[in-house]
């Protein structure tokens, strides 16, 4: 992309700029979410992660990022969207370490990134109605790795596409339990002139195989994410901001099967969708990262509707 002025701090090389925005929106696609809750059971990916850039690529060089995941909340809907009869609360947390390294050189005329994720997940559920009061304490949950991800430039924006898979490898009271695999596409399209404003647009396509040591299949998820936002650039291009509103819409495509399934999930198909917030701060020259993402979630059936917060901080070396 050819370089453009941008009012105020003299002419910028918008590519160079945008290579190290938000880096950590294309370290992994999927993340881990844990199933801890007794009367569900979830995908593996974490919905609202793309947040504005889902088309970015990190910085040529090993990339390291801090991710950190609340999730909080005290409500389950059944399959009609109704609260459920019972007092219920949940609150996962979630550090994860991810590693990423892009060559210098391109592959088929994209940006190539590799990357793994390793997350130390920490949750507590209460359904007194039921008799279950359990803290999990710290545990390594399941690791993602991504061996494919490729992000092509265009004159208005950008696209990506990547595989990732997600072994049964954390755990017992945390891992998902069986093997996910996950197909995602998105680009960015900027539509002014020095494409600081952002239009974007992802999604996320889980394949699920049966549970290692039950009779049970977990439906496929797709999740559909999306952004609007503007880049700020200040003291010429030493600091950019970048301010948005993102959302998400997760859906299961296909019913758990299985002798082993619940009662809760038998001829059901959850859903949920959020909208919120998102606030980065990138130091380019520094190559360091932060950003922070609040997302309510509402209309929920055959799940839990909570509030995901999200923020991370990382460097490219």
């Amino acid at each position: 992309m050819e370089a453009q002025r941008v009012a105020g701090v003299g002419t910028l090389e918008i590519t160079t700029m945008k290579r190290h925005i938000l880096f950590y929106l294309s370290l992994l696609a999927i993340l881990l979410v844990a199933n801890v809750t007794i009367a569900q059971e979830r995908g593996q990916y974490i919905p609202g992660f793309r947040g504005l850039n889902p088309a970015e690529q990190p910085g040529a060089g090993f990339t390291y990022l801090n991710f950190f995941y609340w999730y909080p909340t005290s409500t389950l809907k059944d399959r009609d969207g109704s609260k459920a009869n019972t007092n219920f609360d949940l609150d996962l947390v979630a550090d994860i370490n991810l590693f990423a390294y892009t060559p210098k050189k391109k592959f088929l005329g994209a940006t190539y990134t590799a990357s793994i994720a390793i997350p130390v997940m920490n949750a507590a559920i209460t359904l007194p109605k039921i008799g279950a009061n359990t803290a999990t304490g710290a545990s390594f949950g399941d690791i993602y790795i991504e061996p494919l991800s490729l992000s092509w430039a265009f004159k208005k924006g950008k696209v990506r596409a990547a595989y990732g898979f997600m072994p049964p490898s954390g755990a017992k009271r945390v891992t998902s339990n069986y093997l996910g695999h996950q197909i995602s596409f998105g680009g960015t399209y900027h539509p002014d002139k020095h494409g600081l404003w952002q239009i974007s647009a992802h999604s996320v396509w889980e394949l699920h195989h049966k549970k290692r040591n039950e009779d049970v299949k977990v439906g496929n998820n797709v999740t559909f994410e999306y952004g609007v936002g503007k880049t700020f650039v200040k003291n010429m291009g030493a600091q950019i901001y970048q301010l948005g509103l993102v959302g998400y819409a997760q859906m299961q495509l296909t019913q758990d099967t299985g002798t082993a399934v619940v009662p809760f999930n038998v001829g059901a198909k959850d859903r949920v969708f959020a909208v919120g917030p998102e606030f980065d701060v990138i130091l380019p020259k520094k190559k360091i990262n932060f950003f922070v993402r609040v997302l309510p979630e509402f209309g929920a059936r055959s799940r839990t509707q909570g509030v995901t917060v999200m923020t991370g901080i990382g460097k490219t070396f």
